[in-house]
């Protein structure tokens, strides 16, 4: 990770051992606005809120369900 400081989001499942991985806060906000409105606000619901002007110094951290629900089914490499 570089000197930037990132805060750390994650989804409801993290807490029940589910497994997952770290996507970017941009790009977790990207692929929300995709979705029509009730669908965004269901899985935005599953994620610890954050300020979306936040995004670029946030990581989320989704289950593997909770990305597919988003259309993001591979794990951003250079999320960290």
């Amino acid at each position: 990770m570089s000197e930037q400081e990132y805060r750390v989001r994650e989804c409801v499942h993290r807490a029940r051992g589910a497994e997952g991985g770290f996507y970017r806060g941009s790009t977790y906000v990207k692929h929300l606005q995709r979705l029509n409105t009730s669908d965004a606000m269901q899985a935005a619901g599953k994620v610890s809120p954050f300020f979306w002007a936040d995004a670029a110094h946030i990581l989320v951290w989704l289950c593997r369900d909770c990305a597919a629900e988003l259309g993001m089914t591979d794990r951003e490499s250079d999320a960290a």
